[in-house]
């Protein structure tokens, strides 16, 4: 046994070659069923026992300063506080939270860390169940960050690194019946932390369950299920193999195989060991293998994720079951052909994301809730795929994955995104033993469930020795599965399968010029180059920091038209904000830096297409129609007089008919529903059904837009949703075949005119509008005496940055190719207007006003606006705006106009594409109806506060009492321009007591290939010399 002084001298946390001590081997998750129904019924076994709870705990500054008295088992410990286990002590008062996306938060110098290491001691006492006497008793620790060692009554017995996967100790020899004391000292930095330099939180402690298990002195030590499809897919094999914990011919292993209803599929078989000759020493006397033909069985895919249950049973010569392991088998086989990932023989479209384990309140202590919370949400929204990035995610993350159906890609708890270069750690041959005991130890905890199409070496390691050493032991050890890495260029001979992250559809990515990089080509371009003929999926893409996912349809596109471009992985699922309370009581998410972490990466961590509560982002509606697996396109029969309604529906569907799905369908005329049906669907997989909707197409009107609009509904309740929930919508636009005729307006004589020195005046008995001469703008609007405007239209070009106009700037390091660093050079947040003329007219119906305005930056005229405002009797304003821009200006952010109003509580309607937020770039799901919202909805509220809010494509819009007509994009606020583009947080946002309502022309996409470089595509850039737009304006009485 060691001593606690001996331990701390040898510092096992600093040395890269020792990553465990008396920790067993991996094997696949064991319960220790009590009895064969349950293990059959997956209930908690009598031979389990949680250690999760309240446990005492103290904080020291580093392992050197822990009392070597903590570890005796009669220490005294009232003294101490309490954690919750699981948990992260950072999140428990302890410490701070550190974020950062690349760099480490110490000095670069492996093995070595920093000495002010903290250090958590945890300490519990606990009794064994009476029924557990005279068996081996281990415990396990799910998840601990980053390295621990532990004692049991005052004994020490192991030490353990890699926070991801589970360590196992053999407790046995050292338990007594009662009042056992366990001790844990966990570091929270090791040589292990070089190897988790992930894009996350760094947070410490017993952040996963820890169980306790008890087996028999002879027992089932680890199980291997695999599965094979004959060349058809049409029959199957199971091949189970169950390792022993001795050697041994007295026993006997039986396997039965039950289907989803728990029916038995085929009498139990019994097997023992030595059936198998290996060489001529004999056969292995410690496994027992079972291969089973099944015929016909039912297949698992992420679509249809059927599940058999196997329980497997040791048996002793009496024929008594001792004990009992089970787990669930799908039917399925991942294969590589045709330059294409297939499952089962058909050609997967990876509809994927990239999944952190992280609560704003707990961290990375996710619970089983947390996890179906997650899961749903994944389902709902259209993915079927998940990659847990960026290590091994918690056992029962893969258990839902299985049973819901989601395709997952495994990785191993490597990065060195920190390292310079990458690849330092990953060719030192010192590391490797550290390398592979986190991807072989993976692999075996993992290895039989089915959802795993896909294991992964790491993330952002560069490429080495290392890595080609893990690939080559994988594919060995699991020929059943691809393996995939990005590292080195993405399509090294460590990988399958081209994994990429952010290449963009068809532009290279340009990256620093030396022979040892890789160009990160475009994705079409990839899968053309010579001698390659593996498929393309996207690890990462689709970065979606804040407002973002701009284009995000042309990756879909792509995807579709390109047989081995394959999907991919979007960056990433929820946003990582930890929940802070300010000094006034508000709570809001914070990132990097919010606690003092002087060394972060800001709000980098803040990609999610959720929040971090799991309220949706608008994005992720972008994301579900893109991906989903249903298409609809309007049929026209051009050889008759065709006067119908028909459409086709095109099943992405790989397995499964959509018999369980109602369409629900109506025609809109501007925005008014005239007339709709219900039909339920009978699409087989990979098929088209053509459907007639109307016979004839209603009688259509002058002037009027016509929209087919789509629902695709549940008619049963899922596991994942209930009946009615929508999987899938289209809107198609319904051609008007009316000849459009000039309306006739009311020929009422124009307002009255008068003029002063100060302004301009146009009134009728009900109204009066007054223009000030000095601005040019409109600086009273009276209805019936009211005061209707509390700030007349005025131009607006700039826009409150989001995450991608940003890019990697900082206060200290600005990036000068950002979009928002263009713009402030250029002047465009501090410019200077003028107003340079202004003339008045009254015509015979109107009143028309003239005003030039001059926008300058330090003297220099950079943007000329020339309103011209048309003034009826009914008190409409016509605004029409010509712009012109200097030659010198970058894109701008907008072309618009902004206007203040008083405030209102009434809600805003508008026809307009929508419900949600949509730009120019992300506007594939919101479509043009008839909407309604309140004004906190029409704010969306991102963690780091930038432009929200924008509908798209609007016609009609009444905010308060304000109408609106034209063709423009709205925002309606209660906060300040200025007020968003300073605020860091959401509680630095002040609501205003009135309404900033802004009408654009034209607005600049947001991007979203990337968020480090400037990523709007060129057809969303606001780059012309001229500009022109015009609205209506009016105020109801």
């Amino acid at each position: 046994m060691k001593t606690f002084s001996e331990i701390i001298n040898a510092r096992d946390w600093e040395n890269q070659h020792v990553t465990h001590q008396h920790v067993a081997e991996a094997h696949a998750p064991l319960h220790a069923y009590h009895s064969h129904q349950a293990a059959l019924n997956n209930q908690t076994s009598n031979y389990q026992q949680s250690l999760n709870g309240e446990w005492t705990f103290q904080l020291f500054d580093k392992p050197e300063n822990v009392p070597a008295s903590c570890m005796r088992a009669d220490f005294d410990d009232k003294d101490w506080s309490t954690i919750p286990v699981p948990s992260n002590w950072q999140l428990q008062g302890h410490d701070k939270p550190i974020y950062t996306n690349l760099k480490y938060p110490f000095s670069d110098s492996p093995p070595f860390i920093p000495q002010d290491n903290p250090t958590g001691v945890y300490r519990l006492q606990f009794d064994l169940p009476e029924s557990w006497e005279g068996r081996k008793q281990s415990i396990i620790f799910d998840g601990v960050n980053s390295a621990f060692h532990l004692w049991c009554n005052g004994v020490w017995i192991g030490y353990s690194q890699d926070s991801r996967l589970a360590a196992e100790f053999d407790l046995s020899e050292h338990l007594l019946a009662n009042n056992n004391q366990l001790t844990v000292m966990v570091m929270r930095w090791s040589d292990g932390s070089y190897l988790e330099d992930q894009d996350m939180w760094w947070l410490s402690g017993i952040f996963r369950d820890v169980t306790l298990l008890s087996k028999p002195a002879f027992a089932i030590r680890d199980v291997a299920i695999t599965t094979v499809l004959d060349r058809c897919y049409n029959h199957g094999t199971l091949n189970v193999c169950t390792f022993l914990s001795g050697q041994s011919q007295e026993y006997q292993v039986k396997v039965q195989l039950f289907d989803a209803q728990l029916q038995p599929v085929f009498e139990s078989i019994s097997a023992s060991s030595g059936q198998r000759i290996i060489d001529e020493k004999g056969p292995y006397l410690d496994q027992v293998e079972h291969q089973i033909s099944i015929p016909s069985p039912h297949k698992w895919s992420a679509e249809s994720p059927y599940l058999y249950r196997v329980v497997v049973s040791l048996i002793n010569r009496a024929g008594d079951e001792l004990d009992f392991e089970a787990y669930h088998v799908g039917f399925r086989v991942i294969e590589i052909t045709d330059g294409q990932l297939k499952v089962n023989g058909e050609a997967l479209l990876i509809r994927g994301v990239n999944r952190h384990e992280h609560h704003p309140e707990k961290g990375h202590a996710v619970s089983y809730d947390d996890m179906l919370v997650d899961i749903k949400l994944l389902k709902q929204n259209n993915f079927n795929a998940v990659r847990t990035a960026h290590y091994p995610n918690h056992p029962a993350w893969y258990e839902l994955c299985d049973q819901y159906g989601l395709y997952v890609v495994d990785e191993a708890n490597i990065e060195t995104h920190g390292q310079f270069p990458m690849s330092r750690l990953s060719n030192d041959g010192s590391w490797l033993n550290a390398y592979m005991r986190r991807m072989t130890r993976m692999v075996e905890r993992d290895k039989n469930h089915p959802c795993i199409i896909i294991w992964s070496l790491g993330n952002e390691s560069g490429i080495g020795s290392n890595h080609h050493a893990m690939y080559q032991w994988t594919k060995l050890k699991d020929p059943t599965r691809p393996v995939q890495y990005e590292g080195g260029g993405a399509n090294t001979a460590a990988t399958d399968i081209i994994a990429p992250m952010y290449a963009r559809v068809d532009e290279d990515v340009v990256l620093p010029t030396a022979a040892d990089v890789v160009p990160k080509f475009s994705i079409k371009k990839w899968i053309g180059l010579p001698n390659e003929h593996r498929p393309l999926i996207l690890c990462e893409y689709a970065h979606a920091m804040g407002n973002s996912l701009g284009s995000f349809d042309k990756y879909w596109q792509a995807f579709r038209d390109n047989p081995r471009l394959q999907g991919g992985f979007i960056w990433d699922w929820v946003d990582q904000g930890l929940t802070k309370t300010d000094e006034n009581g508000q709570q809001y998410w914070a990132y990097g830096g919010d606690f003092g972490d002087q060394i972060n990466d800001r709000q980098f961590c803040i990609n999610g297409l959720i929040f971090p509560d799991r309220s949706l982002h608008p994005t992720i509606f972008e994301v579900k129609k893109a991906q989903q697996f249903y298409h609809f396109t309007q049929v026209k029969d051009t050889h008759v007089d065709d006067t119908s309604l028909t459409i086709k529906v095109t099943s992405e569907n790989l397995f499964t008919t959509s018999n369980g799905e109602t369409l629900h369908w109506n025609v809109s005329e501007d925005g008014y529903v005239i007339v709709s049906g219900d039909i339920v669907l009978d699409v087989a997989a990979k098929s088209t059904q053509r459907l007639t909707l109307l016979e004839t197409v209603p009688v259509q009107k002058t002037g009027c837009d016509y929209h087919l609009n789509i629902e695709v509904r549940l008619n049963q309740d899922k596991p994942w949703a209930n009946k009615g929930f929508v999987v899938a919508t289209e809107q198609l636009e319904v051609p008007n075949s009316s000849e459009l005729r000039a309306l006739s307006l009311p020929e009422t004589a124009a307002p009255a005119l008068s003029e002063n020195e100060q302004s301009v005046l146009v009134s009728t008995d009900n109204f009066s509008i007054e223009i000030n001469k000095t601005t040019g703008l409109i600086s009273n609007w009276l209805v019936n005496g009211e005061a209707k405007l509390l700030q007349g239209p005025k131009d607006n070009f700039f826009r409150a940055p989001v995450d991608n106009d940003i890019g990697t700037s900082e206060a200290d390091n600005i990036d000068d190719n950002a979009w928002v660093s263009r713009w402030q050079a250029a002047g465009l947040n501090d410019l200077q207007v003028k107003c340079l003329n202004i003339e008045a007219h009254r015509l015979t119906h109107i009143v028309q006003l003239a005003v030039q305005f001059g926008h300058y930056y330090q003297g220099k005229l950079l943007l000329a606006t020339r309103w011209r405002y048309e003034i009826n009797a009914q008190g409409s304003v016509i605004i029409d705006v010509d712009l012109n821009v200097a030659k010198s200006l970058p894109p701008l952010a907008r072309v618009g106009l902004e206007l203040v109003l008083p405030n209102t509580n009434k809600d805003v309607e508008w026809f307009g594409r929508g419900p949600h937020e949509n730009y120019p770039d992300r506007m594939l799901s919101a479509y043009i109806a008839r909407h309604s919202s309140s004004i906190e909805a029409m704010h969306t509220p991102y963690i780091f506060p930038t432009e929200s809010g924008l509908r798209c494509d609007v016609k009609e819009a009444n905010v308060g009492d304000l109408t609106i007509a034209g063709d423009f994009h709205l925002s309606v606020s209660r906060y300040s321009l200025a007020n968003v583009t300073q605020a860091k947080h959401t509680n630095e946002l002040l609501a205003e007591d009135l309404l900033y309502v802004r009408l654009d022309g034209f607005h600049m996409g947001v991007g979203g290939d990337d968020s480090w470089s400037p990523s709007v595509h060129q057809e969303f850039l606001l780059n012309k010399a001229r500009y022109h737009y015009q609205m209506t304006i009016a105020f109801n009485e």
